[in-house]
């Protein structure tokens, strides 16, 4: 959506930047979260793979939490430029590959990243391009064991935690793959989330990077009637206008939004 974005800014379409969040996937055996979220009924064939959600406030001001968490699922490469590495997850319906996975990322605003509305989106750029460098340059991700991200070293062999993210990983130290207050951030969560999750900051568990998609960096605005501030006709709706967050707000907002075009149509 990043061309749509630049062709509306040119053409004069009001927009804003607006927040999002940055950060890795992470990736744990399945069995493990099973057993954290079901205790002695884990792996019981009517309650299937576990989720989870979970959220860190940190002493830094910002807060960390876990995003689009896939059962049983893989870590997948979602690029839409070339020269960047971008990750994201995914289940398929059974739900029965080896591991968990989620971003865990840390929100961001525009405070973090001025310039005007596009900002974010060069923002993102930045960071996915440095995914690419530290992955190797070949579209491998860059990746790192948890207990070397939190002691602050690089990760030179993987352990128990076979990470599902294709066309591979490259093994690497991630504390330069994002921000510094990204990356504190996430360090001072994982043990502290493992508190509440049993084996969360495991040490072979893995980071994939980066994720920076969680949610679109600019906001179309828009009137009550669901128009465009300053063009007529135009009724930005969904995710990447920025009035979504997921597959079912951006459907409900879909549904608003073709409500409100019927009535325009209407009222001609």
């Amino acid at each position: 959506a990043r061309d749509t974005f630049q062709m509306l800014h040119e053409r004069g379409v009001y927009m804003e930047a607006k927040p999002f969040s940055l950060g890795f996937r992470i990736e744990h055996p399945q069995g493990l979260i099973d057993r954290s979220q079901f205790g002695k009924f884990a792996g019981h064939k009517l309650l299937g793979a576990a989720d989870y959600k979970i959220v860190h406030h940190c002493s830094n001001g910002r807060s960390v939490y876990s995003f689009c968490m896939c059962p049983g699922g893989t870590v997948v490469a979602a690029a839409s430029e070339p020269g960047r590495v971008v990750t994201n997850g995914m289940s398929q319906y059974s739900r029965k590959e080896r591991n968990a996975n989620a971003g865990i990322v840390v929100g961001i605003t525009p405070d973090d990243f001025p310039g005007g509305p596009l900002a974010g989106i060069a923002f993102q750029r930045h960071w996915e391009e440095r995914a690419f460098e530290l992955g190797g340059g070949d579209y491998c991700a860059p990746g790192q064991r948890v207990g070397d991200f939190i002691a602050g070293r690089p990760s030179t062999a993987l352990g128990s935690v076979e990470p599902s993210y294709k066309p591979g990983v490259h093994l690497t130290d991630l504390s330069t793959a994002l921000p510094d207050y990204v990356i504190e951030a996430i360090r001072e969560a994982l043990p502290q989330i493992d508190k509440k999750l049993s084996g969360y900051a495991m040490d072979d568990a893995m980071l994939t990077g980066v994720e920076t998609r969680t949610s679109s960096p600019i906001r179309v605005r828009r009137k009550d009637n669901y128009q465009s501030m300053n063009v007529e006709g135009l009724f930005p709706a969904g995710e990447g206008a920025g009035y979504a967050g997921g597959i079912y707000s951006a459907a409900i907002d879909g549904i608003k939004a073709a409500e409100a075009l019927a009535l325009d149509i209407m009222a001609q």
